[in-house]
């Protein structure tokens, strides 16, 4: 008898199933490849890059890694800033 853990991995997509599976494996050779790029143009002294290129990479991180966030922040912004007109 299978228990309700592996019957629910069964009922998942493949799509679903590829994402759970591959989701921490990606996310962590994208978190090395960030300290890597990180550290060798702070090495260089280009700090101008360095502070760039670290907010694009906590850009590309939140929206990839976490999509779920972006669209509520979306909603709870549109929201707020349209409250008067949506009463």
């Amino acid at each position: 008898m299978m228990n309700l853990s592996t019957m629910m991995l069964l009922a998942d997509t493949p799509g679903k199933k590829l994402q759970e599976t591959l989701g921490g494996e990606i996310g962590s050779i994208f978190f090395l490849a960030v300290i890597f790029i990180s550290l060798t143009l702070f090495w260089k002294r280009a700090f101008t890059a360095f502070i760039g290129f670290a907010l694009f990479a906590m850009l590309v991180s939140v929206f990839i890694f976490q999509p779920e966030m972006v669209s509520s922040l979306g909603s709870d912004g549109f929201r707020w800033l349209f409250e008067a007109v949506l009463k």
